[in-house]
């Protein structure tokens, strides 16, 4: 009897042993610094290149304004505008590129100058915040085929045709006036192509 129990009491401390070294938390479920970083790149490559600007895009989010045009329509009439817009301020001739590393680095070159700071990446959030000394803004980010599509806040975009433009402010809000004005559920900015 007493060897009895010394061989279930051997096999239940081996049993422990093994289920402990192979399935204890410890060892399956601990991130490690690494596998965030490895996560985080692997993020970012859904987005990283060297962009520049294409054309304008428009993301419709509420129902209010496009419910009633209807969204093909409200967005082909909205690009116009925006386009009108980023004509006058010369945005094609003035935003070189944008450039956007794995490891969350962007590097934008305006009228021949560069600017550069971090950014964070969310694929399940579909945006991005870049960075910029004491100052972020977030967009919504998405790839459409070839294309990458950043869309923002209105009030945002007009924070980064000031920087864009090289405009006074009042120059940029005169020419982006329309924004602020009936699209208050809607999203715009720019479609961007890979530079060549």
């Amino acid at each position: 009897m007493a060897a009895w129990a010394m061989i279930v009491g051997c096999a239940t401390v081996a049993a422990q042993d093994v289920t402990h070294s192979l399935f204890s938390p410890d060892s399956v479920f601990t991130l490690t610094d690494e596998d965030i970083e490895q996560d985080r790149i692997e993020a970012n490559r859904l987005i990283a290149g060297t962009w520049q600007y294409d054309k304008p895009s428009v993301q419709a989010q509420g129902t209010s304004f496009i419910g009633k045009l209807g969204k093909p329509l409200a967005q082909s009439k909205l690009k116009s505008k925006l386009g009108k817009a980023f004509k006058k301020l010369k945005i094609n001739k003035r935003w070189d590129s944008l450039t956007l590393t794995e490891d969350g680095r962007w590097i934008m070159t305006i009228a021949g100058k560069g600017m550069s700071g971090d950014y964070s990446y969310s694929p399940t959030k579909g945006s991005i915040t870049l960075k910029w000394h004491m100052m972020s803004i977030t967009a919504l980010v998405r790839r459409d085929g070839k294309n990458l599509h950043l869309c923002f806040d209105t009030d945002r975009l007009l924070t980064l045709m000031r920087l864009l433009s090289g405009l006074s402010s009042s120059d940029t809000l005169k020419a982006l006036a329309f924004l602020s004005e009936n699209y208050s559920d809607v999203k715009v900015g720019f479609q961007l192509k890979p530079k060549k």
